[in-house]
């Protein structure tokens, strides 16, 4: 388990700010437990969390959440399966994406709710996907240095190219891989 995740995010000088974490995950087993650790971390703060997951991974983090936290707390996290909330016009569309985060979470954060995110980015075998990934991620960057939302984007490791790993980490805060966090800028 990434111990550092959960210490980072429960630091009071992390709260109320815009944090944007890529993940780059390469075991499955260390990824969920990873997600737990976020999940469980945000529900001791009280905050709403945000989970987008795929359908064949949530059930397996649920399960362990089942094993801690009671139905009450289960019901802060909302989880949307990813390929729909990426893909809902069948094809990965920032300006779309980010209208329909800003639909969720805005009137959260207006009735002051705590609020934070993760989602698992994945895609299908689209040309060019790499370029509008980098837009994606620029524009998120963004939002959430406005809305102050603590959010992972997670990534599987054996779909990302050296390359695209450096560009994803121009655009994140910190870099988290199974095992630590490192704040990449500041």
């Amino acid at each position: 388990m990434n111990k550092s995740l959960t210490q980072f995010t429960q630091q009071e000088s992390m709260q109320g700010q815009g944090i944007h974490v890529f993940y780059y995950s390469d075991k499955v087993e260390d990824y969920i437990q990873n997600a737990v650790s976020y999940i469980m971390a945000g529900i001791e703060q009280g905050e709403y969390i945000l989970f987008l997951e795929n359908e064949r991974i949530f059930p397996m983090i649920q399960k362990e959440l089942e094993k801690t936290l009671t139905p009450k707390q289960i019901e802060s996290v909302h989880f949307i399966n990813n390929f729909d909330f990426y893909f809902w016009n069948g094809n990965f569309y920032p300006e779309t994406i980010l209208s329909k985060f800003s639909d969720i979470v805005t009137p959260l954060i207006e009735k002051d709710n705590s609020v934070r995110t993760w989602g698992h980015v994945e895609w299908g075998s689209q040309e060019e996907f790499e370029e509008t990934l980098e837009k994606f991620e620029i524009e998120v960057d963004q939002m959430l240095k406005d809305i102050k939302v603590i959010s992972v984007c997670a990534y599987n490791a054996e779909r990302v190219s050296d390359d695209l790993k450096d560009k994803l980490m121009r655009y994140h805060d910190y870099f988290m891989t199974d095992e630590d966090v490192r704040l990449v800028k500041q």
